[in-house]
């Protein structure tokens, strides 16, 4: 379920765009994956980031993360 929008999970990207005015809106997007339906809250990203910077090679896919090829 999205944060922001409308219809079923408030999957319909609607959050008073040119799309339509009618939509809901969580509480706390920090509860939520998806702020719509179609871009990840900023915590998603945080912990995308923090995998990227730090993650060991099986997050990663590949033998050195972020912060191992900035120390090089």
């Amino acid at each position: 379920m999205a944060c922001c929008g409308s219809g079923p999970y408030r999957g319909i990207m609607s959050c008073g765009g040119k799309r339509g005015s009618e939509f809901q809106l969580c509480d706390n997007v920090t509860e939520y994956v998806f702020f719509d339906s179609g871009h990840p809250t900023e915590r998603v990203y945080q912990q995308i980031s923090k995998l990227w910077w730090s993650g060991s090679p099986n997050v990663t896919k590949t033998s050195n993360n972020l912060k191992e090829l900035f120390e090089v």
